[in-house]
């Protein structure tokens, strides 16, 4: 019986696990707790995409005889590493930024007049 190709079988994983993925939907005034949950979305593809790259880095180590330490440091965990700090960075930017603006003038919530 013919072996399956381990990058396929990790497509296949995530190919299942985005037709179950429901991103985050926003009603009326996002707050933070909708900026968390499209972060919370974000990293959830990336737990779904890292393994494909995982795979792909495994796969060529097993083939090209790319090393364990470069398999780990350029194909793991790459979608996530990307977007933490930036996109996620960007989206609770965004609300803070949008919360700021709205919020009635007076203190703020740390205590500092407007």
């Amino acid at each position: 019986m013919p072996q399956h190709h381990p990058v396929s079988m990790a497509i296949a994983a995530a190919v299942a696990r985005l037709a179950a993925f429901r991103p985050t939907r926003i009603v009326g005034e996002p707050d933070r707790a909708d900026a968390h949950g499209l972060v919370d979305d974000l990293m959830t593809l990336a737990a779904v995409v890292d393994p494909i790259v995982q795979a792909m880095g495994d796969y060529a180590q097993s083939t090209l005889g790319i090393p364990a330490a470069d398999v780990d440091r350029y194909f793991r965990h790459q979608l996530r590493g990307a977007l933490e700090g930036n996109a996620t960075w960007c989206i609770t930017q965004a609300v803070a930024e949008r919360q700021e603006s709205v919020a009635p003038r007076g203190r703020r919530p740390n205590g500092r007049w407007r």
